[in-house]
C-alpha cells in the first residue's frame, strides 16, 4: 500500500520538477535579456524619455494582452500558450541577435523587442499560474508555489550578476542568443512532458501521445484518477465546440462578473490592488532615498538589491520546506503588517538621525524574506478558492495588477518624491497599508477560508478511502 502510494506522489512531482525546472532556465535567460536592455538603453541613450520609453514597452503590452490571454487559457491548452509564447519572445530575441551581429545597432529595434517580450509575457504569466493546479495536488499547492517563488527569485538575484559579468566578456548579441537556448530548452521540456488537459483530464503530451503507466500506478493530478461516470465524461469534439461557442469578450466579462460576485474573492483582489500600489514606493524610490541619505556610490544600491532579492529566495525556500499554512488568509494579513511595519521601520529611519547602512540592508532581506509569503499565499488562496474553469480570467487579473502596479506607482508617488521628503511618503504608504490590512478582517472573514477547507478535508478524506479500497485489493 505505502509503495503504491509512493509511486502515486512520484509521478506528479516528476511532471512538476520538469516544469518548474524548465521554466526556470528559461526565466533565467530572460532576465539576462532584460538586464541587457536596460543596461544598453542606460549607457546608449543617457536619457530620462529613453527609460520611460523603455519601460512603458515593457509594461504596457503585457497589460492590454492580459485580458485576451485569461480567456485563452481557460479556452485553449495551457501548455500551447506557453510554448508559443516562449517561442515567440525567443524569435523576437533571435532578430534583435541577429540585427546586433550585423551592425545595425538602432535604439528602436530594442524598444519593439521589448514590446513583443512584454506581449509573451503577458500570454505566458497567467497560463503558467493556471497550468500549476493543473498538475499540483491540491494540499501540494502551497508547497509547488514557494518553489516556483524560490526560483523566480533567485533569477532575479542572479540575472544582474550573470549579466554584468557576460557583457563584459562578450557582445551584446551574444547575450541575446543566451534567451534563445534556454527557451529551446524550456520548450522542449514543455514539449514532451505529460500533462492533463484541463477540460477533458486526459494525459497527453504536446503531441497527443498517451504516456503508459505500470500497474498499479496513477498519476496523482488533481481530478485526473477520479473515477467519473460515463454520463459526465466530455469528449475532445464537445470541448472545442464548448470553448469556442461564445466571444473571447463575453468569456472575459463572465470571469471578471464571477470574481465580482464573489465577495470575499472580489474584496481580497481589491486589497491585493490597493496593497500593491502603495508598494511601490519601496521600489521606485529606494535608489533615491539611498542617493539623499547615505551616498552616490553604486554599490550601495547594489547592496541593498542582493540583500533583497536573497532575502526574496530565503523566503521562497521556507515556503516551499513548510508546504502547508493553516490559513492562507492570515499569512496574507500576518505578512502584510510586517512588510507595512519594514516600510514604517524605513521612514521612521529617514526622519531621525541614520544607524549604519548595514541596518539598511538587513532590513531590505527582512523585507525579502516576507515578500514570498505574501505573494504565494495570495497565489494558493485563488488556486483553491476559485473554480477550475476561471482560473485563467481571474490570473489574467492577478497579472494586470502586478503588471500595472509599478507603472501606476510611479506616476503617482514619482514626482510627489520632487515636492516631499521620501521619509513621509513611506510613512503615509505603510500607514494606509496597515489600515487597508485591518479592513480585510470584515471584508474577508475568515470564515469563507474555514468553510472552504473543511470541504477541501471531506474531500480528500473520500480519496484516501478510495486509495485504501483500491491497494487492499
Amino acid at each position: 500500500m505505502l509503495h503504491k502510494r509512493f509511486q502515486r506522489t512520484e509521478r506528479w512531482k516528476r511532471v512538476s520538477v520538469a516544469f518548474l525546472g524548465g521554466q526556470g532556465i528559461s526565466l533565467v535567460g530572460s532576465g539576462l535579456v532584460q538586464f541587457a536592455i536596460i543596461w544598453y538603453v542606460t549607457l546608449r541613450a543617457n536619457s530620462g524619455t529613453s527609460m520611460m520609453i523603455i519601460t512603458l514597452a515593457s509594461f504596457i503590452p503585457q497589460l492590454l494582452v492580459a485580458p485576451f490571454s485569461g480567456v485563452w487559457a481557460d479556452r485553449y491548452d495551457r501548455r500551447w500558450l506557453v510554448i508559443l509564447a516562449d517561442g515567440g519572445i525567443a524569435l523576437a530575441t533571435l532578430a534583435l541577435a541577429v540585427l546586433f551581429l550585423l551592425g545595425y545597432d538602432h535604439i528602436w529595434f530594442i524598444y519593439v523587442a521589448a514590446m513583443i517580450r512584454s506581449f509573451g509575457g503577458g500570454i505566458q504569466g497567467p497560463a503558467i499560474n493556471a497550468l500549476i493546479p493543473q498538475i499540483t495536488p491540491r494540499k501540494d499547492l502551497l508547497r509547488i508555489n514557494g518553489v516556483n517563488s524560490t526560483i523566480n527569485n533567485v533569477s532575479s538575484l542572479l540575472s544582474p550578476i550573470l549579466g554584468g559579468a557576460l557583457l563584459s566578456l562578450f557582445p551584446l548579441w551574444v547575450v541575446f542568443m543566451i534567451d534563445v537556448v534556454t527557451a529551446a530548452i524550456s520548450n522542449i521540456i514543455m514539449f514532451f512532458l505529460p500533462i492533463p488537459n484541463h477540460k477533458t483530464g486526459k494525459v497527453v503530451t504536446a503531441l497527443g501521445v498517451e504516456p503508459k503507466l505500470r500497474e498499479g500506478e496513477s498519476w496523482g493530478f488533481p481530478g485526473v484518477d477520479d473515477e467519473v461516470p460515463a454520463e459526465e465524461k466530455v469528449s475532445d469534439d464537445e470541448v472545442v465546440e464548448l470553448v469556442t461557442a461564445e466571444t473571447i469578450g463575453k468569456q472575459f466579462r463572465q470571469g471578471f462578473a464571477y470574481v465580482k460576485s464573489r465577495r470575499p474573492i472580489r474584496n481580497l483582489m481589491l486589497t491585493y490592488a490597493l496593497f500593491m500600489v502603495l508598494l511601490a514606493p519601496i521600489v521606485i524610490l529606494t535608489p533615491l532615498f539611498i542617493r539623499r541619505n547615505f551616498g552616490e556610490e553604486a554599490w550601495l544600491i547594489a547592496a541593498v538589491q542582493t540583500a533583497l532579492f536573497a532575502g526574496m529566495a530565503v523566503g521562497g525556500l521556507i515556503v516551499s520546506i513548510r508546504g502547508k499554512f493553516r490559513s492562507h488568509l492570515q499569512v496574507v494579513r500576518g505578512s502584510g503588517f510586517l512588510v507595512a511595519g519594514c516600510t514604517l521601520i524605513l521612514a521612521i529611519m529617514g526622519m531621525m538621525p541614520l544607524p549604519p547602512f548595514s541596518f539598511f540592508a538587513i532590513l531590505a532581506f527582512a523585507l525579502g524574506v516576507i515578500v514570498p509569503f505574501y505573494t504565494t499565499a495570495v497565489t494558493t488562496f485563488f488556486q483553491q478558492n476559485v473554480e477550475r474553469s476561471y482560473h485563467g480570467r481571474v490570473f489574467s487579473l492577478l497579472y494586470m495588477i502586478g503588471s500595472a502596479a509599478i507603472p501606476l506607482g510611479t506616476v503617482l508617488f514619482g514626482p510627489i518624491a520632487d515636492l516631499f521628503e521620501i521619509a513621509h511618503i513611506l510613512l503615509t504608504t505603510s500607514v494606509t497599508q496597515l489600515l487597508l490590512l485591518l479592513t480585510t478582517f470584515k471584508t474577508v472573514p475568515t470564515s469563507f477560508e474555514s468553510s472552504i477547507q473543511v470541504t477541501e478535508e471531506a474531500e480528500d478524506n473520500v480519496v484516501d478511502t478510495k486509495n485504501s479500497d483500491h491497494s487492499s485489493q
